[in-house]
């Protein structure tokens, strides 16, 4: 399992433009997270307890359902969603309405449905409301299309569960 160390560091790299969590030997990671998103634009700011221990919450809850490179970029785009990026407009609108209830909880996968899915991972939770870091590109239903690694806050009630074929066994 990976384990975080204390010379791990946020960094806005104004050249590109996003935030990078600088890591050991020179190794970083780039989230899709630009200037206009952040709340502030960290420079050398190491990362703290809180933040390493959400990072390994995260990526433990991951752990088995993506593969670790995977797994390690999400943790870390979760975790710069939580402190870093300002709070996204409710896209619900742009999204289908899920008939089947999803009960997926914060660091649970889920899929929202524009014109097509794309696999979801939620970072923050109030009801009715959650935000979702998309981990696939997804059309929305006015055309525009969102990558992965952006954070999209919708109603619960826009999301479907990620296991339907589970669901429907259970049921019959």
């Amino acid at each position: 399992m990976l384990s975080v160390c204390p010379d791990w560091c946020w960094q806005y790299c104004t050249e590109q433009d996003r935030l990078v969590l600088q890591m050991s030997s020179g190794q970083h990671i780039k989230t899709a997270f630009s200037a206009k998103e952040l709340t502030i634009l960290p420079n050398q700011q190491s990362l703290c307890m809180e933040q390493a221990q959400v990072f390994m919450d995260f990526a433990e809850a991951l752990e088995g359902l993506l593969p670790y490179c995977e797994l390690l970029n999400i943790a870390v785009h979760a975790v710069a969603a939580l402190y870093f990026v300002k709070t996204p407009n409710q896209k619900s609108h742009l999204f289908k309405f899920s008939s089947i209830e999803c009960r997926t909880e914060v660091m649970g996968m889920a899929k929202l449905e524009g014109v097509n899915r794309a696999k979801v991972l939620l970072v923050a939770k109030s009801d009715p409301i959650v935000d979702c870091l998309l981990l696939e590109p997804v059309e929305l239903l006015n055309g525009k299309t969102m990558s992965a690694g952006q954070l999209v806050r919708v109603q619960q009630n826009r999301l479907i569960p990620l296991q339907l074929s589970s669901l429907y066994a259970l049921t019959a």
